[in-house]
């Protein structure tokens, strides 16, 4: 999926508690041998659909994707949009082929697109499961919840565990998904260092929707230790931690990501420790990659944006425009609540009411936001 921002900027947030120690982590590859896999698969798969294989030119977008996610490589956004796009003229009848279209459309926030194509996929025999796992994931990020429960794939993969806890405490069952997280842990058999700091990380992004920034540390911090160029991973944790060791979890990261967010994080660190002529060039550089991004895949990066602008950017009427088209598109708490704080620092009372309304008509508990967004109701009337 796009890059997702921290939820907080400031860092050095406190935990109120002693460190947290989860379960033993399983052992797995390196991150440098997966990385380099992966990127040799990408560059075999650019190369052979040049030469016109359909079946290498077909499994491109979703490869890309996968770095882009992983990896923070945002131009790969770019071409797995273009590629998947040309695919999907060029095989218009092949279910896999659409299937992957909407894959990336997703990946891109470009929901009802993403939702037209699987039915697209579905008729043209993509496989079901499948469809309803990327069906499953748009409704989730729509503030559509109680629709993605029953479609969503019972499947005892560990990462299939690991996705379901995410659902479960989406849907406001928080004990639950905790013991399918840990399922899921308990249960990885894979040597993938991907794999592994995708669960630790969705595990992490669950407990700080629950306000719990004790556990969502130590699983930042677990699936960073196995993949240190996690780029989600490196900027959630980043947020929680001293200018220095911001700076040491970016450090690897930032050899190869392109991410705005990474910038802005790196920036913010150097504004912790006082290097105010460094935060202040990092943050031109954050700002003007953030155009950039915004030119291409603007509901991909409007709340990464958002979230910028509402801080560092310092522009508040852009963050309070930005915030609005994210929830618009994509209700979830995060965009929500998001939208609720942009309307308060900007004095629009009005905005402020109609997130608000729009919270109440999602069908996600938001219950780590629900008693902020019945605070202010009473201002609106």
């Amino acid at each position: 999926m796009a890059f997702t921002a921290c939820k907080h900027e400031g860092g050095g947030v406190s935990d109120g508690g002693a460190a947290f120690q989860p379960s033993p982590r399983p052992k797995t590859q390196s991150s440098a041998i997966n990385i380099n896999n992966l990127d040799s698969d990408i560059a075999d798969a650019e190369r052979r659909a040049k030469k016109g294989e359909t079946f290498f030119a077909q499994r491109l977008p979703d490869l890309l994707i996968d770095r882009a996610g992983y990896l923070g490589t945002s131009d790969d956004f770019d071409t797995a949009d273009e590629t998947s796009a040309k695919n999907a003229t060029t095989d218009p009848n092949d279910g896999g082929v659409r299937l992957t279209r909407a894959h990336v459309l997703s990946a891109l926030h470009r929901f009802d697109e993403a939702l037209r194509e699987l039915d697209v996929a579905a008729a043209h025999g993509a496989p079901g499961e499948d469809v309803a796992r990327v069906r499953g994931s748009i409704f989730l990020a729509t503030g559509r919840c109680a629709e993605a429960a029953p479609i969503w794939p019972q499947r005892a993969y560990p990462t299939d565990l690991a996705a379901r806890g995410a659902l479960e405490q989406r849907l406001g069952h928080p004990e639950l998904a905790e013991s399918l997280f840990e399922r899921s842990r308990l249960s990885f058999k894979d040597v993938s260092s991907f794999h592994f700091g995708w669960i630790d990380f969705e595990r992490a992004r669950a407990f700080e929707r629950e306000g719990d920034t004790r556990r969502a540390r130590a699983y930042l911090e677990d699936a960073l230790a196995a993949f240190p160029e996690y780029a989600h991973v490196a900027v959630h944790l980043a947020v929680l931690e001293g200018g220095d060791s911001a700076l040491a979890h970016l450090a690897p990261v930032e050899k190869r990501a392109t991410d705005p967010d990474v910038l802005a994080a790196h920036a913010d660190a150097l504004r912790r420790l006082k290097r105010d002529v460094e935060a202040n060039a990092m943050t031109d550089r954050a700002r003007a990659r953030f155009e950039e991004v915004l030119a291409k895949h603007p509901e991909a990066y409007a709340d990464h944006a958002a979230r910028f602008f509402l801080g560092a950017g310092n522009d508040v009427q852009r963050a309070l425009t930005l915030a609005k088209g994210a929830a618009t598109n994509a209700p979830s708490e995060e965009t929500l609540e998001l939208w609720l704080l942009a309307a308060g620092v900007a004095g629009a009372a009005d905005q402020a009411c109609a997130a608000i309304a729009a919270a109440d008509k999602t069908s996600c508990p938001l219950r780590g936001s629900r008693a902020r967004f019945d605070a202010a109701r009473k201002s609106c009337k």
